[in-house]
């Protein structure tokens, strides 16, 4: 009975760090996302700046669409530093903002990643933990000794 317990007591184990993983996982995707975001920004930026006033362009407004613009202003953009809170800052200053934040998400994405190889290397020894239980309770079923308690009397007449 006491390897049954066992065993159950790994399968619930894995299950947390089945969910666990999970939720790490959707995690890496979306700093993914954020991070091919803040890219796609900084590039603009970049090539922003190489345009003359009233050169035309076109402005990505995201999931590949794009609006006709002309430029007015390469000096400066308004970026978001947080909570919502957006400010004006020159291209130079705005592009070195988002490569730091490109950077604080790329440590991040080392903790989260280091994160889902501890949850993955603690599954395995789980998963190798009970199946060496398995195993010791087919051996134990095998071999179990004879006891004559274990047969039923029927008296004979």
């Amino acid at each position: 009975m006491a390897g049954k317990d066992e065993m159950a007591k790994i399968a619930y184990e894995m299950q947390l760090y089945r969910e666990e993983a999970q939720v790490i996982q959707q995690q890496l995707a979306n700093l993914q996302i954020n991070y091919s975001s803040t890219e796609a920004a900084v590039q603009t930026l970049e090539n922003l700046r190489k345009l003359n006033k009233d050169d035309g362009m076109l402005l990505p407004i995201g999931s590949g669409a794009y609006i006709k613009s002309k430029v007015d202003n390469n000096d400066v953009a308004l970026i978001d530093i947080g909570a919502g809170v957006i400010v004006e800052k020159p291209v130079p200053e705005a592009v070195t903002f988002l490569k730091s934040k490109m950077g604080e998400m790329d440590s991040v994405k080392d903790k989260l990643q280091k994160n889902f190889m501890d949850i993955s290397n603690r599954m395995k020894m789980l998963e190798e933990s009970a199946n060496k239980l398995m195993e010791k309770l087919r051996a134990d079923k095998e071999i179990k000794p004879y006891k004559d308690e274990d047969v039923e009397h029927q008296e004979y007449r």
